[in-house]
């Protein structure tokens, strides 16, 4: 089954990432800001885009799901991704499960659509996804982050050292999946 949406909101479009959105997400992924709780390893070129991309496209393909492009529908422009990731190798003594993130343009912080994104996609998640268990995680300093997470249902179960970036993370589940 695929389970890349399209879906829209008052303000956003969400839909699948394409090659065609290579240079707005380099554009979005090449800011330093953009990577301060995450890897700190800004994008460097187009090209990297396009294989992060491509990357995306393999994981439609293999698992039916992956990140999708968030759009302002005001300006047509690619602000971000959002949307769910398939986890099929450890982490947090966890596998086969729905990681939710998301990743913005920093001209889009603060806006609001990060959350109004994000319940665009959990409500997605409700009506067809439910049969994969769902779980984010963001770094313990990202109160941005954080807030937009509870504000989709999500809460701190746990904290964690995510050991591919070497940082300390918390562990999200949603709300009425953690009962």
């Amino acid at each position: 089954m695929k389970y890349v949406p399209t879906l829209e909101t008052e303000r956003l479009l969400i839909r699948p990432i394409t090659l065609d959105d290579v240079e707005e997400f380099y554009a979005m992924d090449s800011q330093p800001e953009v990577h301060l709780y995450l890897n700190r390893s800004p994008l460097k070129s187009s090209e990297e885009a396009k294989d992060y991309i491509l990357s995306l496209l393999q994981q439609y393909d293999a698992y039916g799901t992956g990140r999708v492009a968030v759009i302002e529908k005001a300006t047509n422009q690619f602000i971000g991704w959002t949307g769910f990731k398939f986890i099929d190798e450890p982490m947090n003594n966890r596998v086969n499960f729905l990681d939710f993130g998301y990743r913005y343009r920093k001209e889009s912080w603060g806006k609001g659509y990060a959350t109004e994104a994000a319940l665009a996609c959990i409500a997605f998640y409700y009506e067809n996804m439910t049969h994969i268990p769902l779980h984010a995680i963001t770094h313990v300093d990202n109160q941005g982050s954080r807030n937009v997470l509870e504000k989709a249902g999500f809460k701190i179960t746990d904290t964690f050292k995510f050991t591919v970036w070497d940082m300390d993370c918390y562990w999200y589940d949603r709300v009425e999946d953690a009962k």
